[in-house]
């Protein structure tokens, strides 16, 4: 009877001490998955912040922030961008006057700027004006929205920018003219023409005139533009 009762009690020691290390084994499995699953969250995070740049420009922005007192434009600032190149810190700013008008006449102008930027000073690296002015009949002059891209197509560390926007004075249902200007530095490329209108399943205009400055330039800024002209030229009236 004692020898019964003393295999009984080391068998259910033998038990418990099983069942302890099943536990711990798992407590262990657990903080190891844990500790997985945070490293996996933190390899992403790191990964999804590396968006804000191309090739070797930095810290892109499409939000212009606060600026330098010696930055000088005309008009209202609708967009613009900031990043970083062997240039330095840049900044694009594309402004748009107020409508203007006089007796039945009405006038609008288009501004975009480039700056370098150096602590509070800037230097102006070039200047964009375009205008309609003394137009008796209605007036379209803006900035395409989200057609401001910064790149650098041939990987040289100069970014390429690049901005799109339409015009008109007309009394009539026809195409607006559109404009694509794209510089490196202060080379200057441009496509001018006219935006494809869809209306009635008939289509007009559609015109697209690439600047010779294009044929001289750096293998692939043309077809990035001809691209991104594209991506913005179809309008559709009345659907």
């Amino acid at each position: 009877m004692k020898l019964l009762l003393t295999i009984l009690v080391s068998a259910a020691i033998l038990a418990s001490c099983g069942k302890k290390d099943e536990v711990n084994t798992t407590d262990s499995q657990k903080k190891d998955s844990i500790s997985q699953k945070k490293s996996e969250t933190t390899i992403k995070t790191d990964t999804s912040g590396k968006n804000n740049s191309t090739g070797g420009i930095k810290n892109i922005s499409y939000e212009l922030g606060k600026l330098p007192a010696s930055v000088k434009y005309d008009g209202k600032i609708v967009a613009g961008a900031r990043w970083e190149d062997k240039n330095g810190q840049n900044v694009l700013i594309v402004c748009e006057t107020d409508m203007k008008s006089s007796g039945d006449n009405r006038s609008k102008e288009l501004f975009a700027y480039q700056y370098i930027l150096n602590g509070d000073e800037a230097k102006q690296l070039w200047k964009v004006n375009d205008f309609i002015k003394d137009c008796p009949v209605d007036v379209m002059l803006s900035l395409i929205p989200k057609s401001i891209t910064v790149t650098d197509i041939n990987k040289d560390g100069v970014a390429e920018n690049t901005f799109i926007y339409r015009m008109s004075c007309k009394g009539d249902v026809s195409p607006d003219d559109m404009k694509l200007i794209m510089h490196e530095g202060e080379n200057k490329y441009a496509i001018r023409g006219s935006m494809l209108m869809i209306m009635g399943g008939e289509k007009y205009g559609g015109e697209m005139k690439p600047d010779p400055a294009f044929d001289k330039g750096p293998a692939g800024f043309f077809a990035y533009a001809r691209e991104e002209w594209k991506k913005f030229e179809t309008e559709k009236v009345g659907e």
